[in-house]
């Protein structure tokens, strides 16, 4: 007859199995470079790097909230109880507004580049999660070299919440930085080999809605723009938000 212990542990060989929020977010990070950097990167590969690398920066960002007020944590503060919240049966919010509570009530330093990094990872795992997504392996690792940095020198940085974790906790840190330099180096070789047509479209250059970078050469007459980092072609509502903000860099620069 089994113990009271082993009837509750719910786990074949009496293993138990636990994920805090630091080492769970790490976990999901670690599994997300790797992805990226193996010797043949795949689709399948692809989709995870997107699911796993959201999924980590949402934990991350949660975590980060809820270690200063965890009422930040639900959708709806104003509701929040502690009850339902070490529970878990509430609605959390989404990781774009996660970080724009960390921004704006915490005061922790995220650039519009950020925000923008993150939804854009948001849009991308909603899309592959509900109705499917078409990316380069180059657009997805230009995206996630943005998130991981931002990640690792903001929120995972030495005197912020990173130093609350044991080391054997933080050891994924290692390979995650060690990925993020991989990924990172593959992005500016990239970059690299196109200089030269980036230099001679620069008065034509938007930013891709797809890798992030400023090297899709725009196209006017056909309202497209191709990009030249990742071969997205931008066309549609996402076409006619970069061209309206660069003519808007542009008016700025000249007035």
């Amino acid at each position: 007859m089994r113990t009271a212990d082993e009837k509750t542990s719910g786990k074949r060989n009496e293993q138990q199995m636990e994920f805090s929020p630091l080492p769970n977010a790490l976990d999901y990070l670690e599994s997300a470079t790797r992805h990226l950097t193996g010797p043949k990167v795949t689709a399948r590969d692809v989709k995870y790097a997107v699911l796993h690398l959201h999924a980590g920066t949402e934990v991350l960002l949660k975590a980060t909230l809820a270690k200063e007020d965890w009422r930040l944590v639900f959708d709806d503060p104003a509701r929040a109880t502690r009850e339902r919240y070490e529970s878990g049966a509430f609605r959390s919010c989404t990781a774009v507004d996660a970080l724009v509570r960390l921004r704006d009530k915490l005061k922790i330093a995220v650039t519009d580049d950020d925000m923008k990094a993150v939804r854009a990872l948001a849009q991308d795992r909603n899309a592959l999660q509900h109705f499917g997504l078409t990316r380069s392996v180059a657009a997805v690792e230009a995206r996630a070299a943005t998130v991981v940095d931002f990640l690792l020198t903001t929120i995972l940085s030495d005197d912020a919440f990173a130093l609350d974790g044991r080391d054997e906790e933080l050891s994924p840190l290692v390979h995650i930085r060690r990925g993020l330099s991989s990924i990172s180096l593959f992005v500016k070789q990239r970059m690299d080999r196109i200089a030269p047509q980036l230099a001679a479209a620069k008065d034509k250059l938007l930013y891709c809605t797809s890798c992030g970078n400023r090297a899709a050469v725009d196209e006017p007459e056909q309202q497209r723009a191709r990009c030249l980092y990742c071969d997205y072609l931008m066309d549609g509502g996402g076409y006619e938000l970069e061209a309206k903000y660069r003519a808007f860099l542009k008016a700025e620069d000249a007035a």
